[in-house]
């Protein structure tokens, strides 16, 4: 017998555990506990008000600030399904995934004002628009909201089936996708999480929060709030900034995307002092970090960094690399590892298959096949052709190409769609990025395929040089031909000021190569 849960019952009981101590800070504000309970009941309260059921979708577009936690912690609260909208989407993007996910409700922070006059009429089934911060003649005060809900929090059971989240694919390749998280699927995430951490996380931690908590950063707003960790929340990332903030908050843990590491550490290179000895954990993950990075990185910090490998269809992290196991001098068994993105974790069994779908030995690539333990297979919301399509036999076929070595230690070599194949050979995407990355000049790096009609595929690489760098084109080919095999190499280089990136950091890649078609389709035509 399956016995319900109560929706955000653990929320009440950290609060009730930690009551008056710091829960979150944002700016010059502090809010304890008590008050995150308060204003997250309110707003569960305000939303079941407006005659939402339990499993409405509500949709929230708010960058960081107090509210992001209490809409997401209130939606829990009234047995709402929450889900994220991206910043950075245009008006057609929003209203694409409010579609796919029937949103009866939206909450908007003034930047995205504007929406609530526009989504209405592109969203059927948009009931409610809550302003947070403006007024609008058709969206409902989102302060006044709260002001009038009963403060008491709601009791809903649920059952483990219930849809608690449902998380949009990045969109990396295309259109995203959602998928759907059940009560069930979020507990066990959840633990997941806190294994990772190794439960090394309770009340005299303090996590800075960089980067869009709709996205990779809120991931860890639960596990602090639960273990009564102060969550400190930025505006934005900056590096600069961020040192300030670790050393006046003493901060104890953080989360950065590979990119932000890299400024992080050019930051302190151009000569800050901040005191950073509060700090004893660096999570880092959402995309892959070069080698060269991570050795850096354990040069200047020590070994505090820990890589979480996972992605939006699955219960994360799926793998994780422990700071012990970040070794940039020993034996070349142990260094390796620095390239891989560590050992699977409990829940989760992972394995590596061959285009026949059958499980392929150590050492040798294949697609990287993932199934959870007593949860079932990823779902896709209201897309079960694209569900029954990537799981096969039980297990979920990622998209992602790697290989595990003989001590166990899973490696990431690129995107099945990322592969290339140029002359007949294949090239993986990961193994030039790095090979670039690791040239001085060199901030970050994107490898893809071109189109080619005498060798199928050329090798393109989009660079993104050091601030002060000259490096040209033709010293990064020489640069990898001394550490690639010459058909891998780039053949088309292009100097780029920065990278495309999605809300979750990772580079969109289909738009470097859309734009490079483009151009190159441009340049055919005669003037």
């Amino acid at each position: 017998m399956t016995y319900p849960r109560i929706a955000g019952g653990r929320l009440t009981w950290a609060a009730v555990q930690h009551g008056a101590r710091p829960a979150l800070i944002h700016g010059d504000q502090t809010f304890s506990f008590d008050e995150i309970e308060a204003r997250t009941n309110r707003f569960a309260n305000a939303l079941l008000g407006l005659g939402l059921a339990p499993g409405d979708r509500v949709a929230v577009l708010l960058n960081n600030c107090v509210d992001s936690v209490v809409a997401v912690f209130g939606a829990e609260k009234a047995a709402q399904t929450y889900l994220a909208l991206n910043a950075r989407h245009t008006l057609p993007e929003h209203a694409a995934i409010l579609n796919d996910s029937q949103a009866s409700t939206v909450v908007l922070g003034p930047e995205f004002a504007a929406l609530a006059g526009e989504l209405p009429a592109l969203v059927p089934s948009l009931r409610h628009v809550l302003g947070v911060g403006f007024k609008a003649p058709n969206a409902l005060d989102y302060h006044d909201l709260l002001g009038a809900a009963e403060v008491r929090a709601p009791r809903i059971p649920i059952p483990d089936d219930h849809i608690e989240r449902i998380g949009y694919t990045s969109g990396t390749t295309g259109k995203p996708k959602g998928v759907a998280y059940t009560a069930l699927r979020w507990q066990q995430r959840l633990d997941n999480q806190f294994h990772a951490m190794e439960y090394a996380l309770g009340v005299d931690d303090a996590m800075l929060h960089v980067g869009p908590l709709t996205h990779a950063a809120g991931v860890y707003l639960l596990p602090c709030y639960l273990r009564g960790a102060r969550s400190v929340v930025a505006d934005r990332f900056d590096a600069a900034a961020m040192l300030r903030d670790i050393e006046r908050h003493r901060i104890t843990q953080l989360m950065l995307v590979p990119t932000m590491l890299s400024r992080v550490l050019d930051a302190l290179d151009a000569g800050s002092n901040a005191d950073l000895s509060s700090l004893r954990i660096i999570n880092y993950g959402t995309a892959p970090a070069s080698v060269e990075l991570l050795r850096r990185a354990v040069k200047r910090f020590g070994p505090i960094l820990r890589q979480q490998y996972g992605m939006t269809e699955a219960v994360q992290p799926l793998a994780v690399l422990y700071p012990h196991e970040h070794v940039i001098e020993g034996a070349p068994q142990e260094t390796a590892r620095l390239g891989s993105c560590g050992k699977p974790t409990v829940n989760v069994s992972i394995t590596i298959r061959g285009a026949d779908d059958q499980e392929l030995p150590q050492g040798e690539i294949g697609e990287i096949a993932i199934a959870h333990h007593g949860i079932g297979a990823v779902q896709f919301w209201r897309q079960p052709q694209i569900t029954a399509a990537s799981i096969r036999g039980g297990w979920y076929y990622t998209g992602d190409l790697g290989y595990f070595d003989a001590e166990g230690y899973m490696y990431i070599v690129g995107r099945n769609k990322d592969m290339i194949i140029s002359g007949g050979f294949n090239v993986y995407a990961r193994e030039v990025e790095d090979a670039l990355a690791s040239c001085p000049g060199v901030l970050e790096a994107a490898v893809m395929g071109v189109p080619d009609p005498e060798w199928g595929e050329l090798v393109a690489a989009f660079v993104v040089p050091r601030e002060g760098s000259r490096v040209t084109p033709e010293e990064l080919t020489a640069h990898c031909g001394a550490r690639i095999a010459g058909y891998k190499k780039p053949r088309v280089i292009r100097l780029v000021k920065e990278l495309p990136r999605n809300h979750s950091g990772k580079v969109t890649k289909h738009v470097l190569r859309d734009a490079f078609l483009q151009e190159t389709e441009a340049a055919k035509v005669p003037a």
